[in-house]
This record gives structure tokens, sequence and C-alpha cells, in this order.
């Protein structure tokens, strides 16, 4: 049965299964066979597909691209898995990119907390002292005023959405569809770049300054800040943010100042038509501005721009449901370009404009002028409106006179000596003047002339053991360093010698008489003994903070080195208010306190920037040496100002005091303080090419005094503190006339710092001739002697430039000689219906009648009673001539007296003069004509000479044929004044 076995079938394998088609199937017995079965076959497969393909990975991968094999292999089960892995992969590297780049980026932005525009900027507001008061709003670049969400108007919204972001409250902080369009716009090369930002993507870029970047950097910056943006605000607060900083053309920015300056209304009163205006512009504020260079150059092609972009947002605004069609049509017929109106000039309503633009100017150095122009801030000045009023006032009141003498303007300053604060500048006389107005002459280089010259003797006494105020300089014709003195002729003639103003040498004299009398050659000489860095160093060092400067060239801008005339302020300049900070340092012993003009500087968010405090400040000189030179200014018996016109005393206050005029006479000054403030002011022509006549004093007294009696009048008196070591030492005695008022003899006793060492001292009494000022003789006249106590003039004398032969009190009389002819006088009577006229026939003798230090005077002597003096210049017949009314009844003796050039005198004969005349009968009236000013008339029937005088001495005098004195003088407080002719009769001056 072997046959039988040939027809069974084959047998099964335990892990296979045979098809009825006879395909045989592999059966796995569990899930790890399955699976070590696929990955056996997969690896079958992948051998054979790579025994067909080339070697390499690349190869392979480029293989499959070959055109008659893709398609096959894409659409295949291995392609389609290699596709996907692909997709995978750049799925997972984009993602770490963008996440990389925002991590990159996001290093390197800003944190956007604020989204007011503050960081945008905007004006500066500059305020008075109180914070109370808006001197001006200052737009220079950028001029917005922020406000608040509720402070727009719902018109300016709808319209800003519609024209620039209509999808603005749907999308979360940019638009995908408008960055797609504008970047194949840029790709395929349109007509313009377009940005396709959102008005939170704008807002990013005005807040962060970006508006002229269009990096793709940038743009992802741009991005990621947007996204940031609408996840911290409301969609509200944001659109608020963005008008709030939105370009409006020309240096609006902001919608609130746009509508002020465009309707001159707020952003509140907006309408339709207005807000539709406004919204156009912001696309290209330089081409749709009504206040822009190119409107104006373009104004027909614009204005129909502009009108056209006006109705193209107010139909959008129709498309969008914002507005009805009758609103739409109503708005497009208002002509919105006639409601436009004309930009405001700069300075426009501008209050103490110098002394703002004095705190800009500061503001500018102190913060940077980039960031002054960003602005945003309120600036807190210095400046207190009353003494502000008062400059001004003062200033315009003294201008008639500045324009009588040749000059056209001045400046003034004031700084409180307390604290270092300016409180006044008036930097000139019209800030409207168009070609000079808004020049600061108040901080702006000037030459002082004398007023320099307390710096002088401040260093001079610093920078010494052996000098105080009472310590001797030479005012004599010798040579010093930078004048040799070889031709002794005035300088308008030739001479190369250091002259003083009045061409006189008063020989020697103390510091304090010296200053006071405002004499150039030992000014000059205490700045070459210190050394003239040294002085300039010190007079810097008290306030000046710009420097004392001298130039080589006409036009100020070569700096080169200062020589010994700059001691008398001659080719050298400084800052009017650097000047009074100086004199304030001063006032304040030496200490110099940062001066300032600006008290508080807060943001738009009302933060505080900065604010002024208190300093302890730096002593620039010891205490004594200036105090001692603040006691001389101060001294009303040294200064030349006349009786009358001493400027020294108001109201139980000390005021110090120092004048100056240039030897060109182009500039005058007057400069002083209290304890209080400290003040200054110039005059003179606003070019500085003309000289002006007179004297200074004329100009500028009446300023600079009308302003310190009025800043004082309500204040409680206060004394500049003594330092504990100035103490008293004895002093050389000045007994030559030094100047117009000053008085003599000076103080035997000065002041002296600590450090003083003491000359030898002497107590001997002498008695001293006055031409000479040396030891008087037996043929010295006994008008010219003086009996005196004290030392020489060389004791005290710390002139480098003099040495002991120059001792004028050791010496003997040289001038006066035993045989000397003395002048000659007779009397000339001759009668009249009213009286009498006389005059007289004067001889010279050995000696001129008259000179410069003691002029020729005439005296006519009745009975005992001198009725009239007379200077004349020589010899002549008829001189001294004048009417006289007797005011006596019956006869009286009388002779002239004449007293020539080295005080020798003479008389005339006796003549009779006879009377029937009434009594003297007079009066003398006053009126007010100023702060404190008055001028006085008075009526016919005085006799000679009527003087007004107060508690002080005489104010005034003139003849009493006149109609009164001339001139406006100062009279504080009016009480108890009177006047008198010269018959003696007294009248009381009623107050006015």
């Amino acid at each position: 049965m072997k046959s039988g076995k040939k027809g069974r079938s084959p047998r099964k394998s335990k892990n296979t299964h045979v098809t009825r088609s006879g395909k045989s199937i592999k059966l796995n017995q569990s899930l790890n066979q399955k699976m070590k079965a696929r990955k056996s076959a997969k690896a079958t497969r992948k051998a054979e597909r790579l025994a067909s393909l080339p070697k390499g990975r690349v190869k392979r991968f480029l293989h499959h691209f070959e055109p008659k094999r893709m398609y096959k292999y894409w659409f295949s089960r291995d392609g389609g898995i290699m596709a996907l892995k692909i997709l995978g992969i750049g799925l997972a590297v984009g993602f770490l990119l963008v996440l990389g780049l925002f991590a990159y980026f996001r290093k390197d932005l800003p944190n956007l907390r604020d989204i007011s525009g503050n960081n945008f900027g905007g004006s500066v507001r500059y305020y008075d002292r109180t914070g109370e008061t808006l001197l001006w709003e200052d737009y220079d670049a950028i001029k917005r005023i922020p406000v608040e969400d509720d402070n727009i108007n719902q018109y300016m919204k709808d319209a800003t959405v519609a024209i620039e972001d209509k999808d603005f409250f749907k999308h979360g902080g940019f638009d995908v569809r408008g960055i797609l369009r504008a970047g194949i716009n840029n790709v395929v090369g349109g007509s313009s770049t377009q940005g396709g930002s959102t008005i939170t993507q704008q807002l990013v870029k005005l807040t962060q300054n970006w508006t002229k970047d269009r990096s793709y950097t940038r743009k992802a910056k741009e991005l990621i800040l947007s996204v940031e943006l609408e996840r911290t605000y409301s969609k509200d607060e944001i659109l608020a943010g963005y008008l709030n900083t939105a370009p409006y053309g020309n240096v609006q920015y902001g919608v609130e100042a746009a509508t002020r300056d465009y309707f001159q209304k707020s952003a509140k009163e907006l309408t339709l038509d207005e807000a539709a205006f406004l919204a156009a512009i912001p696309k290209s504020p330089s081409f749709y501005s009504p206040y822009g260079a190119y409107y104006k150059a373009n104004e027909k092609e614009s204005r129909e721009a502009l009108i056209g972009r006006q109705h193209y947002v107010l139909n959008l605004m129709h498309e969008q449901g914002k507005i009805s069609t009758k609103e739409r049509d109503a708005a497009k017929k208002v002509d919105i370009l006639a409601k436009i109106k004309e930009p405001q000039a700069k300075f426009a309503g501008i209050k103490a404009p110098w002394f703002v633009l004095a705190a800009k100017k500061q503001l500018e150095l102190e913060r940077g002028v980039d960031s002054v122009k960003v602005g945003g801030w309120s600036v807190t000045t210095t400046l207190d409106l009353d003494k502000q009023k008062i400059a001004e006032e003062q200033v315009a009141n003294g201008l008639p006179q500045i324009q009588a003498q040749g000059g056209d303007t001045a400046a003034f300053a004031a700084e409180d000596v307390t604290t270092g604060q300016m409180v006044a500048l008036v930097g000139g006389v019209d800030f409207n003047n168009k070609e000079f107005g808004q020049f600061n002459y108040a901080n702006q280089p000037l030459p002082p002339g004398s007023s320099f010259k307390p710096y002088d003797y401040a260093s001079l006494i610093e920078h010494s053991d052996n000098v105080g105020a009472g310590s001797v300089l030479y005012d004599t014709q010798a040579p010093i360093t930078g004048w040799p003195c070889t031709n002794k002729a005035n300088p308008k003639q030739g001479g190369n010698c250091l002259w003083d103003y009045d061409f006189r040498y008063p020989g020697p004299l103390t510091l304090r008489y010296a200053l006071g009398g405002s004499r150039n050659v030992p000014a000059v000489k205490a700045m070459l003994a210190v050394g003239i860095d040294k002085t300039i160093a010190t007079a810097e060092k008290l306030g000046l903070k710009s420097g004392y400067k001298c130039f080589e060239d006409e036009e100020n801008t070569v700096e080169g080195p200062c020589y010994g005339s700059a001691a008398i302020g001659d080719g050298a300049f400084l800052h009017l208010d650097e000047h009074v900070h100086g004199y304030s340092s001063l006032a304040r012993n030496g200490l110099n306190l940062p001066q300032t003009y600006i008290l508080k500087i807060t943001n738009a968010s009302d933060k505080v920037i900065s604010e002024w405090k208190p300093s302890k400040g730096t002593q620039a000189i010891r205490p004594d040496a200036a105090y001692i030179v603040s006691d001389m200014l101060k001294d009303p018996n040294a200064s030349y100002f006349p009786a009358g016109r001493k400027p020294h005393r108001f109201n139980g206050w000390k005021f110090a005091m120092k004048t100056g005029t240039t030897n060109d006479g182009k500039d005058g000054w007057m400069m002083g303080f209290s304890a209080k403030y400290a003040a200054g002011v110039w005059v003179g022509y606003h070019t500085r090419q003309r000289v002006m006549s007179g004297t200074m004093e004329n100009m500028t007294q009446p300023i600079w005094q009308g302003w310190m009696n009025a800043a004082h009048q309500n204040e409680p008196v206060k004394e500049q503190p003594k330092p504990a070591g100035v103490k008293s030492a004895p002093a050389y005695i000045v007994r030559s006339h030094v100047g117009i008022g000053s008085v003599e003899p000076s103080p035997s006793t000065d002041l002296v710092p600590s450090w003083y060492k003491a000359p030898n001292q002497s107590s001997v009494n002498q008695v001293i001739d006055k031409v000479s000022n040396k030891i008087a003789t037996s043929c010295t006249p006994e008008r010219a002697k003086d009996k005196v106590t004290g030392g020489s003039a060389n004791q005290f004398s710390v002139d480098p430039f003099v040495g002991g032969a120059a001792s004028n009190s050791s010496d003997k009389d040289d001038v006066h000689k035993c045989d000397d002819v003395k002048p000659t006088v007779a009397l000339n009577i001759t009668t009249t219906s009213n009286g009498y006229n006389l005059s007289v026939n004067v001889g010279q003798g050995t000696h001129p009648i008259s000179s410069d230090r003691f002029k020729g005077t005439v005296n006519y002597i009745l009975d005992g009673r001198n009725i009239k003096s007379v200077n004349i210049n020589g010899p002549g017949n008829g001189q001294a001539a004048f009417s006289y009314s007797p005011d006596f009844s019956g006869t009286k003796k009388i002779y002239a007296e004449i007293i020539d050039s080295v005080l020798y005198d003479s008389t005339s004969q006796q003549g009779s003069l006879t009377s029937k005349a009434k009594e003297s009968s007079f009066s003398v009236s006053a009126t007010e004509v100023g702060v404190n000013k008055y001028t006085f008339a008075w009526s016919t029937g005085g006799t000679g000479l009527i003087t007004v005088f107060d508690s002080d001495g005489a104010i005034c005098s003139k003849s009493a044929n006149s109609s009164g004195c001339d001139g406006e003088f100062i009279v504080n407080p009016f009480v108890g004044i009177y006047a008198k002719d010269s018959t003696g009769k007294k009248v009381t001056v009623p107050s006015p």
C-alpha cells in the first residue's frame, strides 16, 4: 500500500498557514514574534531597495528626485513615510527656531509698562517758584499734551480706527493678512514699502522711536511687543496711547496738541469733520499737515489731497457703520480748511522770557540738549514774580536815560544770597525786538569795568598775611608792569602811564578808599601783587562759572592770556548773572553755593526727576577776606558817590555797591548786595559798538537802587555775620580828597583778617601839609595845615612797586617856599536896579590858580558870612561874576577872598553894600516821580543859593533865581525835609 502515501497532502508547518490558493502565510504565536518578523521583513526590503540605489545617503536622497523615479517613489509607501519624517523634522526645527528668535530678540526689548507716550516726550512747561503760574510751554521739536481716554471725542477714535486699522478690536496685536500682503508687495517690488502695521504696532513704533527703522529685525521686535501690549492693556487704553502719540504734522504730536493748534479747542470738543481731518494726517504728516513746508510750497495739490483723504476717512466710517449717510454728507460739506487757525508763535504768551531761557540753558547743560528736546517735563523755576516785575519796571523806567546817553539796552539779574537761587533776570529791554530782542545780555560775555575790583582786593587779602582794609597801595604816577610810564601825558595825548578815570593821583590810599573811590592804579597793583592768574582763579571760584576770559581777536573767538588791565575789567569778559553770583558769594562770607534757576523737574507722570536741595557749598575764600571786602563796599564815606546819591543805606539795611565803566565807554555797570539779595545791572548799546556819553551812574543807579530798595521794602533787616577772626587794627589815615563824595580823613583803625601780621606802629602827633601830604614847615600856609596822629604811609604799605622812599608823611613839605608870591584879588561892585553885580580881578602868584586836586576858589564874604563861592580856572578880570540881591536893611561890609591851587589865600579891600531889602520869603515843594524819587521846586523870594536837606545832609542845591533843583533824588523816608537860602532863611518842605 506504498502507492497510497503518494497522494497525501504536505504536512503543515507549525508557524505557517496555506490558503486555498496555495499561498503560505506565516503565523506569529506572540506579539514579540510578530515585531521580530516585521523587523526582519523591513530589513529585507531595505536591503533589496538599497541594493538597487547609489551608495551614500545624499546621493540616494537625490536619486528619488530624478523625474522618471520621483512620482513612483514619493507616492509609494516608503516615499510617504519619508515625506512625513521630513515634515515632522521641519515643524520641530521651525518651532525651535521661533523660540530661539523670540528669546534672542526679547532680551533686548524694553519693558512696555507705560503706553502713555511719556517716554516719547512733549513740551517742557516752565513755572514760577510757586509752581502755579505757567511762564512758558516750550514745544521745541515736539508739541505734545497727553490727555485721558475720556477726554478724546468718540468721533476721533472711530475715524482713527476706520482709516488705520478697521480690525483693531478683533486681532491680537498684529494682522496676519496685512503682514502677508505687505510682505508680498515688498518682495515683488511694489511701488512703496508697505508695513501692514496695526494701531498696536504703530504705538510700539512711536513709543520706541522706531518709525524710521524698516528692518526685519525691528519688525520682529515690534510683533513681540505688540503681542505683549495686547496681553497687558485693554483696547481702549492702547487706542488712547496711540492718539496721545500719533504725529499730526509740524511739531504736533498727540490729538490734544493738534486740536489746540488747528482748531483752538480740546480733543473732547472735536466735531465729525474735524476728527476725520485729523485722522487723515498721520499717514504722511509732512505731506498733509497745513503747517508743513511741503503743504505751503504745493498748496493747491496738498489741499486737494488733504480734502480727498478726509472724505475717504468719512466714507470708511460710513462703511463700517460708525456714522450715518446724513452725518457723512454733512461733514463733507464743511469747509474744513477755513477752520484751520494760524500756528502760534514759538514765544507766544511767554512771561519773564530771558529768565525762562536762562532756566532752559541750565536744563540743557544738566540734562542734555537731546533730552530737553524730547521734553515731557514740568520745570519749577526759582523765579519770584514780584521781584521780576520790579526788575522789568526798573529797566523800562531807566530806558529813556540810557537812550539819552547813547545806549539802547540793559540787563539785570538778582539772586537770593541765602540759597543761590536766581529770583529775577531781565536780558534786554524788548524781547519782541526782531533785531536783538531775544539776545540775553544777562548771560553773555561782557567786560565788567571797575565792577571787577572787589575780586582784586579779596584775592590780595586772601593770599597775603599783612593786608587789611587799612593797608596802603599808592595811587601815583609811576611805572608798573604793563605801563612803562615814560610819557606822563594824558593817555589821549600819547601818554603811557596807567591813569584813573578822573586823571588824578591822590597818593597813598587804604584799600577801603581805593575801592570806594574806584581807583585804577591800586586795583591793578593788587592783582599784580598776587598774580593775574591767581586773582582770576579767585574770582572764578567765587562764582564766575563760565570763567573770566581774555581774547586775542576782536571777535572774541580766540582765547589768550590776560594782562594787568583785567584788574579793572578792561579786555576781559564775564557773565552778568555769574558776576551777581560772585558778589553773592562775598555776601555769604566767601561761600559759593550752586547757582540755580531751577527748583524741581517732573515728568508727564508727575514723577520727580530732580529737585533742589540745600547745599553745603564750597568755601571759595576764607570768611575773613570776604567779609572785609564786603564791609569796604558798604562804606558810604569811602564811596566817591556824592552826598544825596549814596545808595548804601535803606530802612536799616546795609548795601554793598560797586560801579563799573569800561575804558572805551561802551559798558556801564552797578553791582552790589545785602545779606538777603545780590543784584547787578549792565547798560550799553546792543552791538557794543557805540560809546555812551555822560556818567554811567546816571543810567545804572536808578535801576539798581530802585530794585534793591523795593525788594527790601518789607524784608526784616539782616546783617552779614562777622567772622570771629576779623578784628580791628591801626590803619593809615587818608587825608587827601579821593573822590567826589568821599569823606576824609579815613578811620585810624580798620578791619584785618585773623592771619594779619601788623607792621610797626606809631602814634606821633604831626602837622602835615594837605597839598604835599608831607610834614608841614614854617612856610606852609595855615589853610594847608592839618594836625594828624598815626604812622606813615610806608609803614602800612603793601605796594610791591613802591619802596621806603615813597613815604609821604615823614618827609617835609616841598611845595611851599617862604618866598612864594600869593595870588591877588580885587573886588568889583556895580549897582543895579535889583541890587549889585559883583566880580573880581584875580592875579596869579607863584603857583597856578587852580589844579585838578584843589580848584581855584573865590569867596564873597559879607559881614563875616560867605554868601557865594565860585571856582575859577585861572587869573583874569571880571571873574566869578554874579548878581546879588541884598536880604538885609542898612549897610554891610563885603570883601573877596582868593584861594589858589596850593591853598595860598589873600583878600581884597573891603567895600560896602547898602539895602532896604525885605526879609527873604520863599517856599519849596516836592513832587514824587517814582518809588522814593522826588523833584524839588521853589517859588521866587529866596536869596543866593537854596539848599534842600534831609537828616543825612544836603540833598541838592541851586540858585534861588532858578525854578528848582535839576534831576530826581532818592529820599527815604520823606521825613524832616527842609530848605535854606543864603540868608539862613529856613522853610519846611511838605510831603507830597
